[in-house]
């Protein structure tokens, strides 16, 4: 996230450079190769994204996207639903494009949407259905968040909500969403309160989720906590994660170097059964009292065991995603194995968390002093290697599409 959090001035003045969208995109074909990446190239202030694909994420030659892959323009998020990698618009671009695989495994960009707004959710409902969040910028924009249902195969929008207040989530201040999920018959967003003009975050050592019925997406009641502080952090749509019985495990961050103004709140995990209109009293994760450090960036491998990126130095610098370091998390036994083969790092540079879990590993995008490069590892025992290097600024995505 450090492209991000680096400068919050520099990026809102560069908003006007990140919207423009190339009218020509989906034009040139990707040869099948299984793993589809996104690289961000970022240059003069502008980032391009360029989706390619690779044969083998540990092999000698460095994946660029040199006369190849599908050129997408202005600032991208990118979320997998069935066969399909959705990329989202953000920072002033409002389109979301499907991206798979054709009758003849090339990749192609199979559709686009337009919503009004940047969307600032986006979750799977079931095997053909999405869901997408749209919460105006400010207060003096709109009252009501609008809710949008998109259909995975033919990239339509089917449905539109927009009567459903933001109230109560704007009680402390204007919220700043930081996930949504579904679970059980509900929606349920989380979120930092956040002034909207000077980026503090004024109330940290509570968790807020709001909770929306589905399919009509009304608002059905806001639950807090302060065992742990605020879910998630600014942008990076990191707030939860959905288990094998879709119960949610819920992030803490609070971290200053992921753009808090304060860090009161502990870091650490709680959940919400699915369904559920409350937390689980009885989970609790402090992992802050257990490890000094705070939680950045997370991905759910199965049976409780989580990937992560955890900071480690809160004065490396506000915004800075700066001194990272990735480890392995059991939420159920409640411990953490630092994956010492992984050198101190800043974030990936992306917005989402960029790692793919596969066959006992995870591969993830390390950016160190000699480059950016995969790492792959082994989840039984928290060792590591290297892998592929890499020939971008960032990784804005990863994923296996058969």
């Amino acid at each position: 996230m450090k492209n991000i959090f680096r400068s919050v001035m520099t990026l809102c003045l560069s908003m006007a450079l990140l919207t423009s969208c190339d009218k020509d995109m989906g034009s040139m074909e990707v040869p099948f190769q299984p793993y589809v990446l996104s690289l961000g190239i970022t240059s003069a202030g502008t980032t391009t994204y360029y989706v390619v694909t690779a044969e083998d994420l540990m092999s000698s030659e460095t994946i660029n996207a040199y006369a190849k892959g599908l050129e997408q323009n202005g600032y991208r998020d990118y979320q997998r639903a069935e066969g399909t990698v959705f990329s989202i618009g953000g920072m002033g671009v409002t389109s979301a494009t499907g991206i798979r695989r054709d009758a003849n495994g090339f990749l192609q960009e199979m559709g686009d949407f337009v919503f009004n707004n940047t969307p600032i959710g986006f979750c799977q409902i079931d095997a053909n259905t999405m869901a997408a969040l749209e919460l105006p910028t400010t207060p003096a924009k709109g009252q009501n968040l609008t809710f949008y249902t998109v259909d995975i195969k033919t990239m339509a929008l089917t449905s539109k909500v927009e009567t459903t207040p933001v109230a109560p989530m704007d009680d402390v201040d204007w919220p700043s969403v930081t996930g949504m999920e579904y679970a059980g018959g509900n929606i349920y967003v989380s979120y930092v309160p956040m002034n909207q003009n000077t980026f503090a975050t004024p109330e940290v050592k509570t968790a807020y989720v709001a909770v929306y019925s589905y399919p009509d997406f009304q608002f059905k009641g806001l639950i807090t906590d302060t065992r742990t502080g605020n879910f998630g952090s600014w942008n990076a749509f990191n707030g939860f994660q959905k288990d094998e019985n879709s119960d949610l495990y819920c992030m803490s961050n609070t971290s200053l170097t992921n753009g808090f103004s304060e860090t009161a709140g502990h870091s650490g995990f709680l959940r919400i059964k699915a369904g559920e209109m409350h937390f689980d009293e009885d989970y609790f994760f402090d992992y802050e009292a257990l490890t000094g450090h705070k939680v950045a960036h997370w991905l759910y491998l199965g049976n409780g065991k989580v990937y992560a990126e955890v900071s480690t130095n809160q004065n490396a610098g506000a915004w800075s995603d700066a001194e990272d370091r990735c480890v392995l998390i059991d939420l159920k036994a409640k411990t953490s194995k630092m994956i010492e083969d992984i050198p101190l790092h800043s974030g990936m540079g992306g917005r989402r968390f960029v790692a793919l879990c596969e066959g006992g590993y995870v591969y993830a995008p390390v950016s160190t002093n000699d480059g950016l490069w995969i790492y792959r590892t082994e989840i039984a025992t928290g060792k590591a290697v290297r892998g592929a290097r890499i020939d971008a600024t960032f990784v804005g995505g990863l994923f296996r599409l058969q």
